[in-house]
């Protein structure tokens, strides 16, 4: 799903998620076809208590609630 206030606004959008070409931010750091996140892309995921979420190495990890999550995008 799109980020609310981009839904609401797309022409905040960074992206033409507005115009269907981009679905989700998601698109953009995983590949469907490996399931796996794109080399130049990182993430680093912790719990509500502050535990690690291998979410990189292991895209299929249960997401804890309130989980805090930064995807970080390399421009190499």
């Amino acid at each position: 799903m799109v980020d609310k206030e981009l839904f609401e606004n797309p022409e905040k959008s960074l992206f033409p998620m507005y115009k269907g070409l981009i679905q989700s931010y998601l698109q953009l750091i995983w590949d469907p076809q490996k399931n796996a996140i794109y080399e130049d892309c990182a993430t680093n995921a912790y719990g509500p208590n502050k535990e690690f979420m291998p979410l990189q190495d292991d895209t299929s990890f249960n997401l804890y609630p309130d989980s805090d999550i930064t995807l970080i995008v390399h421009a190499d």
